[in-house]
């Protein structure tokens, strides 16, 4: 069984309140263990340093976006923390953005605003036993 606390993750964004308010959300749903980065160059250092269960990662970020750091930490030479399920954060869904986020490599795609009980039902998607969610958090919304 998959135990929250137990559990890594890495937010990267540019924008300090997104990091925050997906930081408040996984600490919601029980993983403690959240590290941050504002730009994808960190993030690369932050995945080959430790080994994360998961990844949230803005699209849109300076210098390097969303789309370079996913071909850099799913290259065939990046080492095996590279596989870890990395979820696209955004906030401005369309198509095109979406085909090559996949084809990129990218496990989950999440539209800002989110709620609670959409990031629990992308962790069940993403975690061996799935995840589970108390109803009466489910449908409180994070505005970003």
């Amino acid at each position: 069984m998959i135990v929250p606390q137990d559990l890594k993750a890495l937010i990267v964004d540019d924008n300090a309140y997104a990091r925050s308010a997906m930081a408040a959300t996984l600490k919601r749903l029980g993983i403690v263990a959240v590290d941050e980065q504002s730009g994808a160059a960190a993030a690369v250092g932050a995945i080959l340093g430790t080994p994360y269960d998961i990844v949230f990662m803005d699209w849109y970020m300076p210098e390097m976006n969303g789309a370079a750091l996913l071909e850099v930490v799913r290259h065939p030479r990046f080492p095996p923390n590279g596989r870890v399920p990395v979820v696209m954060v955004t906030a401005y869904p369309n198509r095109e953005t979406f085909a090559r986020a996949r084809e990129l490599g990218v496990s989950e795609i999440l539209v800002k605003p989110f709620s609670v009980a959409q990031v629990a039902a992308l962790l069940g998607r993403l975690l061996p036993d799935g995840w589970g969610l108390d109803e009466a958090d489910g449908d409180k919304q994070i505005l970003l």
